[in-house]
C-alpha cells in the first residue's frame, strides 16, 4: 500500500473517531438534560400528589361537616316537629274540655287605612240586636 493511501486510510479513521467522540459527549449532554427534566416532573408529580391528597382530606372533612349539619338540622326538625305536635295535642285537649263560648264577641270589620287613623275598627257584639 501507499503511503498516501495509509494516510487517507487513519485521517479517515481519525474523522469517525472525532465524530464518535462528539456524538457521544452529544448524548451526554442530552442525558443530563432529559434527567434533569425528569426530576422536574417528578417533582411536579409529587407536588400535584401533595396537593391531591389534601384536597382529598378537605373534602372529607367537608363532606363530614356536612353529615354533622344533615343530622343536626335533622335532629332540630324532629323536636320542632314533636314540640308543635305536643302543643297541638294540648290546643285539641283544651279545646275539647272548655264550653263552647257563646259570650260576647268581638268582630271586626276591614277599613281604608286612612278611616283607620281616624276612628278604631274593633265593633263589640254583645248579642243584642239595634
Amino acid at each position: 500500500m501507499s503511503e498516501s493511501f495509509e494516510q487517507s486510510i487513519v485521517s479517515l479513521l481519525e474523522e469517525h473517531v472525532e465524530l464518535a467522540i462528539s456524538t457521544v459527549q452529544q448524548l451526554r449532554t442530552e442525558k443530563l438534560e432529559l434527567e434533569a427534566e425528569i426530576a422536574r416532573l417528578n417533582s411536579d408529580v409529587l407536588q400535584r400528589d401533595t396537593k391531591i391528597q389534601e384536597l382529598e382530606t378537605r373534602n372529607s372533612e367537608l363532606e363530614e361537616e356536612l353529615d354533622l349539619e344533615r343530622l343536626a338540622t335533622t335532629q332540630e326538625r324532629s323536636e320542632v316537629k314533636e314540640r308543635l305536635e305536643g302543643l297541638m295535642s294540648v290546643l285539641a285537649a283544651s279545646n275539647e274540655t272548655e264550653e263552647p263560648d257563646t259570650g260576647d264577641e268581638i268582630a271586626f270589620t276591614a277599613q281604608d287605612d286612612e278611616s283607620d287613623e281616624a276612628s278604631p275598627s274593633p265593633v263589640t257584639d254583645s248579642g243584642h240586636s239595634e
